[in-house]
Parts: C-alpha cells; sequence; structure tokens
C-alpha cells in the first residue's frame, strides 16, 4: 500500500470515528458531543468536540460528507455548547454526559480543553462562513471571563489552569477553587491567542510572555521542551496554526521545535531498541494514551521530569508528526498496517501497541484527541486545509497582530 493509500486508510478511519463516536440524535440534548474514548461510550470529552468539528470540515472538502450536513452538525453542536454545556467562567467541564449533556461527575473546568474545543468552533466559523455559527462562536468566545483566570506568580503572568469548586472534585488537592498554572511551554499557545481576542493587548502580551523556555538540545540544536517531553504537548496548537508560516514576538519557531521534537523523540526510541523489541525504525513514539497499564502520559528526553519508556508506541501521536517528518511516519503506517494488522480497526489504527510485554499487547480503543489531532496533522500533510482556515481567519489574524506574531515565508 503506498504513502497515499495508508494516509487515506487512517483518515478515512478517523472521520468514520468521529461520525459513531459523536451523539448525532437531533432530540438529544448532547446533540454534538463527542466520546472522549470508544471503550466509554458514555463519557464525552469537550476537547473531542473541537476535534469533531474540525473533522466535519474536512469530511465536507473532501466530499464524504455534503455541506447541509456539515452545517446542520455544526450548527446544532454551537447550541449545545452555548445553551446546555455547564460551564464556570465561560470554561466548560472536562468531561460531560454525552446524552444528556451534564457534566460527568465532579470534573473540573479546564482552560486547555475548553481551548481545544473553541479551536474547532474558530475552524468551523471560518470554513461556513454562516451567519448562526458565527453569532454562537462569538458569544462563546466572548462569555470567557479570562480575567478570573489570570494571577501573578513569581513576578510573570500567567493563566490558571483549570478550576473545581467540589471539595472531592478532580485535582482539587487541598482548597477548592482554582487549579495551578500555565508557567511552563506545553499545549497551551493556542489559549494565549483565544485571549488576545478578549483581553487588552498588554495583558495578552504578557500572558504571552509568563511561560516558561526550557531549553533541551538534539543535535546541538536547542529545542524549548515541556516538562514531560510528550509528543501532543508539541502538537495541539500547530495542529491548527500553521507554524510553518509565523514567527513568534522572540523569532521562535515552532513550527522547528516541533520538528527537533519528534526527531527526539523517535531516536530515543531507537535508541532502547535493544530494551524493548516495539521500537525500531518503523516502530516509534511515545506520547499520551492506552498502554498496558492504562491511559498513561508519557515522553521522550530532554525533559524535567524522569522518563519512564514500557516499549509502549503511540501510533495516534507519532501519526500526528506526519508534516513535521513526512518520511518517517508512512514507513510506521506501512509497517504497522501490513506487518502488524492487530493495530488496525473500523477506524483506522487503534491508539496503541507493545511488543515488550508477553503476551503482545494491542490496544483496543481510541482517544477522541489523540485519533482528532492525526487526522488534522494528517491533513494539513496532504493540503493544509485546517492551517490555513484556522490562520487566514479574521479572529486569529486579529489575535496574532495584537501577539506581536509575524509573517514568514513557509521554509520547511
Amino acid at each position: 500500500m503506498d504513502e497515499t493509500t495508508l494516509c487515506e486508510f487512517e483518515t478515512e478511519g478517523a472521520l468514520a470515528f468521529f461520525r459513531a463516536g459523536t451523539n448525532l440524535d437531533p432530540a438529544s440534548p448532547g446533540y454534538g458531543l463527542t466520546v472522549d474514548a470508544i471503550h466509554r461510550p458514555r463519557i464525552a470529552s469537550i476537547a473531542s468536540v473541537g476535534f469533531a468539528l474540525s473533522a466535519w470540515v474536512i469530511a465536507v472538502e473532501r466530499g464524504r460528507m455534503s455541506r447541509a450536513e456539515g452545517l446542520a452538525i455544526t450548527r446544532g453542536t454551537l447550541r449545545t455548547l452555548y445553551e446546555r454545556v455547564p460551564h464556570q467562567y465561560g470554561f466548560f467541564a472536562h468531561f460531560l454526559d454525552r446524552y444528556t449533556a451534564a457534566r460527568w461527575q465532579h470534573c473540573e473546568y479546564s482552560t486547555i480543553d475548553t481551548g481545544l474545543c473553541l479551536n474547532g468552533v474558530i475552524t468551523a466559523a471560518a470554513y461556513f462562513r454562516d451567519a448562526e455559527i458565527d453569532e454562537l462562536a462569538m458569544r462563546l468566545l466572548d462569555r470567557i471571563d479570562w480575567k478570573a483566570f489570570i494571577t501573578e506568580r513569581a513576578g510573570h503572568t500567567v493563566l490558571r489552569m483549570s478550576y473545581n469548586s467540589d471539595a472531592d472534585g478532580d485535582y482539587v488537592t487541598d482548597t477548592p477553587g482554582f487549579i495551578s498554572y500555565w508557567d511552563m511551554a506545553a499545549e497551551q499557545k493556542l489559549l494565549y491567542i483565544q485571549a488576545a481576542l478578549c483581553v487588552p493587548a498588554n495583558t495578552a502580551r504578557a500572558l504571552y510572555r509568563g511561560f516558561r523556555r526550557d531549553i533541551g538540545v538534539y543535535q546541538g540544536q536547542p529545542v524549548i521542551i515541556n516538562p514531560g517531553g510528550t509528543l501532543f504537548a508539541y502538537q495541539y496548537t500547530e495542529a491548527w496554526l500553521d507554524t510553518r508560516s509565523y514567527r513568534d514576538p522572540d523569532g521562535v519557531d515552532w513550527f522547528n521545535n516541533a520538528r527537533l521534537a519528534a526527531l527526539v523523540n523517535r531516536d530515543f526510541c531507537l535508541s532502547l531498541r535493544d530494551q524493548f523489541r516495539t521500537y525500531h525504525e518503523r516502530s516509534w513514539g511515545i506520547g499520551c494514551g492506552d498502554t498496558p497499564r492504562g491511559y498513561v502520559v508519557a515522553g521522550a528526553p530532554p525533559a524535567l521530569a524522569p522518563i519512564e519508556p514500557d516499549g509502549t508506541v503511540s501510533i495516534s501521536n507519532a501519526t500526528a508528526c506526519m508534516p513535521f517528518i513526512p518520511a518517517e511516519v508512512p514507513a510506521m503506517l506501512d509497517y504497522l498496517y501490513h506487518e502488524q494488522p492487530q493495530t488496525c480497526g473500523p477506524y483506522g489504527f487503534y491508539d496503541a501497541y507493545n511488543l515488550a510485554v508477553k503476551p503482545p499487547w494491542y490496544s483496543r480503543t481510541i482517544y477522541g484527541i489523540n485519533k482528532g489531532c492525526a487526522l488534522l496533522m494528517l491533513e494539513n500533510a496532504r493540503s493544509g486545509l485546517i492551517w490555513d482556515v484556522y490562520s487566514s481567519s479574521l479572529p486569529i489574524q486579529r489575535a496574532l497582530n495584537v501577539l506581536g506574531f509575524t509573517k514568514h515565508e513557509k521554509a520547511h
């Protein structure tokens, strides 16, 4: 199977996953909500909804869904988000009942998961150019109270990560309320872009300056690293923003940063091939998702936290490296499809596998955020669709201007 056909296999599988995993019952209060993972069909993830909204754009553009159906699903989803999904200060509950839209147990109200959702909203509004979608998108963005989450820490302006008023709620360790800080380089850059639409320009720029830029080195080149060295943190903003075309206010090339992170992750796996037989030139990728031990967020050096590889390959996280290392990803997909057919299912590739355990372990689940990021990156590598729609939209252009991003000739 050639590279194009392999990428088509995974793209078609991902589109089928989002259709099957999204509540499309027009009589349901949870219309438009998408599963967090296929093994827990009642639990929706607000972040999965953002990827689903972007998936409908791909489906319409590819002729896999009519424009009328894409419009109807998107309008209904945005109505659910605005009218029924629980929120605090405009930030959504992380997990929801997929059928009722109720908050799932005592989960937190999450900034990053709301941001991922709203990136899908922004993409859908820019693509469909529909009055109702535009109006709902504006209302969803405008009702976020960014000021409530902005604080000072160690002399820097930072965002709080989440909010939970329940004493026994998720991530609450002491007093209920605001939880933790975005004070490091990770996946949250998209939040500063969204905040720049609503807060004063000086505050928006202070937020963007407020997170650390911890530096690692790969083959003599500096890499801005996230604490755990995990792949998805180099991919979530980059799945929507065309970082090939922009430099940040300090001249940072985030596209090249993600490329280096993908290469170092792969090289780290290859360095462990004698210890874990899952890893070799055509099988690599340490990230977040399913493992023999359940859901794990893992990574590779350079990182600030200890690295504890277990031989698991995160297929989706590796696939999402496609725009950054376009030769290595198809080689991996070819190997998996032809030599590890247990990694394939009705929705393309499953989340992960591990040959270093006995018996060899093959995931039978799919996480919406992992499959969604892989889908967007495959499409971006092929056509640049999501990059073009999102990055050229008027709100994002305005936000990038506020933050001081500058246009740069595509050199990658």
